[in-house]
């Protein structure tokens, strides 16, 4: 069955309810690059799939790759009914261009690829789905070089669309949902801090495309319908509680409407699902609780779950994902705070829950299981300092990927309470990378990767030793014209330290203050970052974080 889509024939088709695209036992092989490979937008669809079809019976391999062009071959060993393409980033970044610049032999290269790969895959049987490329933000200044590629990338959703019309594919129009929803951003935020990748919700609002494009909330008949977005329940619904630090501690949401409403509230966390009808008067404010048992709730210290809540009101739905994630809190003490970064246990119920390549065990260090330290102080009530000690017996500073070679990885969240753990980065967020470097002299490099404006008020350097280095970072002075550093403002903020060793043939390997998702995906995890706690605002060393998305 072919099937064509474009976004001015997505009225009149199957509403919200009917039928969905998908079926019972589809094998959606997604193929794509970085983007893609960070393995967000795929498991909020498949959350929700869970949510609507809990014995659906579909599968999502993921294959897409880090860092490669459109002309790559997706490995297709899963044999898919579904595929969906989106790449084409990285035949534009990595390049200089000048203002005007001509993409005309880019975008012929970028057909001939793209349409390689669908009919690769259509001659596997499977249905082909198209997602136009998202784009840049040529505002950020990073490691790549985004400035002047927006036009090319333009040009390639142009070229997926003739595709679409050849060979009767669909077309999802992801690059221009992400554009709407980033100029919905407030000034702080960023969908693309690195001027490349969506992160956080940016991501969400990929999946949310997906959703409702392909009518994930229909039935699984097998008629591969499709659906216009449906339109909105008219309640708005806002995060009541933004941690859980008791046991038994529920999520709260408020509902409000101007209209008089009553609809359906359906959720679902873990394996528990449930449903109720609620009504509002006009003005009236509600405030409901996710009614799932403590077992449900229950999260080791590192995990995240996502609990999902869609509202229905005839032929209107709404859809919500609530990301609640397991977090340290630390409490100065005399004004300090020091974490040690020790080798992992294999055999822990921790590591196997978050096991993946770049991990060290214990035992399989050369320099031993301890793998360093790090102290954070105040000074002068404002400022933030921050010294530690490495031990690595091999310093590798030679390869171009900054976080490939040895670096100290460290994450901050400065933001006030109420954008306090938000999943998209922004102006009060930032990475910082130090990394050391032995030829010709010794010496450190202190980056803000993310949050460049921090690259100026931060300071730093560093000491070889015989068994290693250690480093020395500083927040102190302004961070923009008008506006100082001053951590006395914040009763806590988020940190996460991560060692990366990189030990030639033995590869690269992570080491980190606390076991979460933020080793390998750090888009991810903003709201799992260790929780400083300046002012005893926590009544306890753990609480989760409560971040909630949708409309």
């Amino acid at each position: 069955m072919k099937i064509f889509f474009a976004i001015s024939l997505l009225l009149g088709l199957v509403a919200v309810g009917g039928e969905s695209f998908f079926r019972a036992d589809d094998r959606w092989l997604l193929t794509g690059d970085s983007i893609t490979q960070t393995d967000t937008y795929r498991q909020v669809v498949e959350r929700v799939m869970r949510h609507y079809h809990p014995d659906n019976g579909l599968t999502f391999p993921n294959r897409s790759v880090w860092g490669v062009p459109s002309a790559h071959q997706a490995d297709a060993e899963d044999k898919p009914t579904v595929v969906s393409i989106m790449t084409g980033m990285n035949d534009i970044i990595h390049h200089e261009y000048a203002h005007e610049t001509d993409f005309t032999a880019k975008a012929e290269a970028y057909y001939r690829n793209i349409l390689s790969q669908v009919r690769r895959f259509k001659a596997l049987g499977a249905e082909v789905i198209l997602f136009t490329p998202t784009l840049t933000d040529e505002r950020v200044s990073s490691f790549f070089s985004p400035m002047y590629t927006r036009k090319g990338l333009v040009l390639f959703g142009e070229v997926i669309r003739r595709i679409g019309r050849e060979e009767g594919c669909l077309v999802l129009p992801i690059a221009e949902d992400l554009e709407a929803y980033d100029a919905t951003l407030g000034p702080n935020e960023l969908a693309r801090t690195d001027g490349v990748h969506p992160f956080g919700f940016a991501q969400y609002r990929i999946a949310y495309s997906i959703i409702d494009y392909l009518n994930v909330r229909g039935t699984l008949t097998g008629r591969r319908a499709l659906s216009a977005s449906p339109e909105r329940v008219p309640v708005s619904v806002k995060r009541v509680n933004k941690f859980l630090h008791e046991a038994g501690e529920k999520v709260a949401l408020e509902f409000s409407s101007f209209e008089a409403i009553t609809f359906k509230v359906r959720w679902s966390l873990a394996a528990e699902r449930g449903s109720e009808t609620v009504t509002l008067q006009p003005g009236e404010k509600l405030i409901w609780r996710l009614p799932a048992t403590p077992k449900a709730y229950d999260l080791v210290l590192g995990a995240r779950a996502q609990a999902v809540v869609d509202l229905t009101a005839g032929e209107k739905s709404s859809l919500y994902i609530i990301d609640l994630a397991r977090t340290m809190v630390a409490k100065p003490i005399n004004g300090e705070v020091v974490f040690d970064i020790v080798c992992h246990d294999a055999q822990s119920p921790a590591t196997k829950m978050f096991k993946h390549s770049l991990m060290q065990f214990k035992g399989e260090r050369t320099e031993g299981d301890y793998v360093g330290n790090v102290r954070i102080r105040e000074h002068n009530n404002s400022e933030l300092w921050l010294n530690g000690r490495v031990y690595d017996s091999v310093i590798n500073s030679e390869a171009f990927w900054i976080t490939g070679r040895d670096t100290v990885r460290m994450m901050f969240d400065f933001r006030p309470l109420e954008r306090f753990g938000g999943l998209t980065p922004d102006r009060d967020t930032t990475m910082i990378l130090m990394s050391p470097r032995l030829e010709p002299d010794f010496s450190m490099m202190g980056l803000a990767w993310w949050g460049p404006r921090f690259q100026y008020c931060i300071y730093s350097n560093g000491e070889k030793t015989e068994d290693g280095y250690t480093w020395k970072l500083g927040f102190a002075g302004n961070i923009t014209d008008y506006a100082k550093f001053d951590i006395s403002k914040l009763d806590y903020y988020g940190f996460h330290v991560s060692i990366i060793d990189c030990d030639g043939k033995a590869g690269t390997k992570l080491h980190s203050a606390m076991l979460s998702h933020f080793d390998i995906n750090v888009e991810k995890a903003l709201n799992q970052l260790i929780i400083i706690d300046r002012k005893s605002t926590f009544p306890h060393s753990e609480t989760s974080t409560i971040q909630l998305f949708g409309y």
